[in-house]
């Protein structure tokens, strides 16, 4: 539940710090009418380890997840503009992560991302460049 909760409040933050125009959505809309998406993708609860031990039937665990952050610029015949658009996104998910405290959800230490992918590619709706963003979630919970 950590891992979810965590996702919510960077959804809150994405929307909160992504320029006006672009569209942010829990989920890809399948939809290609934007020219500036940015949407929440996997999620990987990647590790779940004991953090101490004490009696009784509830231990203090580490988990530690992954949420995946995809964004998509499409712009006409400029596939240079779209890629550096894109970074930009990029920039604007670094930044909902610094917005996500700690306080903000219990048990959480840390949100921040971990990896990029860019792909930039002309296609008949124009130019477009598509980035996924690997944010790491860590807490621990009891």
């Amino acid at each position: 539940m950590l891992i979810f909760e965590a996702k919510a409040a960077l959804f809150l933050a994405l929307k909160a710090s992504v320029p006006a125009g672009v569209q942010c959505t829990w989920a890809e809309t399948g939809k290609s009418d934007r020219r500036q998406q940015v949407w929440l993708g996997a999620t990987l609860e990647d590790e779940m380890t004991v953090a101490a031990m004490r009696q009784g039937p509830r231990k203090p665990t580490s988990v530690t997840g992954y949420v995946d952050v995809h964004a998509l610029v499409i712009l006409p015949g400029d596939p240079m503009a779209a890629e550096r658009a894109v970074y930009g996104l990029r920039e604007a998910v670094s930044e909902a992560c610094r917005a996500v405290a700690p306080g903000s959800v219990a048990g959480l230490l840390d949100v921040r991302p971990e990896s990029s992918e860019t792909e930039t590619a002309e296609s008949t709706d124009g130019a477009y460049a598509a980035l996924t963003v690997r944010v790491r979630v860590r807490g621990r919970t009891t």
